[in-house]
């Protein structure tokens, strides 16, 4: 089971492959805390009156209060390394991912960081509620 599927239901992944089957070159996220955007994305975001703040894009850029987190799963799911990792939990805040559970080790934790820290939108990435194994 992929992390969007297990965050917010396989309604919301199959949504998404259908998407991605479609226009295949959007695979993936860029930067948040880096300063970079997903154009594409906020492009999209741009054609709904008001656009929604960046952690608030849904995976089409329409309005989602849990779109950050769900591109958040999106990239860990892209991620042979993560992708597997099936105690962790993400939430979001406004601009903050909250991650939530288990890891292996201190290097996953940092890796993971790292990936939630680079998708659009990321402001904070708050690990205080996770426990290396």
């Amino acid at each position: 089971m992929t992390w969007l599927e297990r965050h917010f239901g396989q309604e919301c992944s199959k949504k998404f492959q259908s998407e991605t089957q479609k226009h295949p070159d959007e695979a993936g996220m860029t930067p948040g805390l880096t300063g970079e955007y997903d154009l594409e994305l906020r492009e999209k975001a741009g054609m709904h009156q008001p656009p929604p703040a960046p952690e608030h894009m849904g995976l089409e850029g329409e309005y989602d209060p849990a779109g950050l987190a769900k591109r958040v799963a999106i990239a860990f799911d892209r991620d042979p390394q993560i992708s597997e990792i099936d105690s962790l939990e993400i939430d979001q805040n406004g601009g903050t991912i909250i991650l939530k559970g288990s890891v292996p080790n201190s290097e996953i934790l940092e890796h993971i960081t790292g990936m939630a820290a680079k998708v659009d939108g990321t402001q904070a990435v708050d690990t205080s509620q996770v426990s290396v194994a």
